[in-house]
């Protein structure tokens, strides 16, 4: 399974147990949270990252001289 711009979190010590999908694009960063807890288990909350992380991309495509945008799009979701 390809898991770029994926990261897996889990500390002993926090409470956030979950994914982390993180890209840049010409200097704008886009970061989101997928938690366990919010998506009823690990497994789920890698499947809702990964859809995310195909949705950004395909408007990555879609409009790739204006990566701020869909940056900002994807950020106020």
């Amino acid at each position: 399974m390809d898991l770029r711009n994926i990261t897996r979190f889990t500390y002993e010590t926090s409470t956030f147990q979950g994914w982390r999908l993180s890209l840049r694009r010409r200097g704008y960063q886009f970061t989101a949270y997928f938690a366990d807890a919010d998506y009823g288990g690990e497994e789920e909350a890698l499947q809702a990252a990964l859809g995310a992380r195909e949705r950004l991309f395909a408007e990555l495509a879609a409009h790739p001289d204006d990566p701020k945008s869909v940056i900002k799009t994807f950020q106020a979701k």
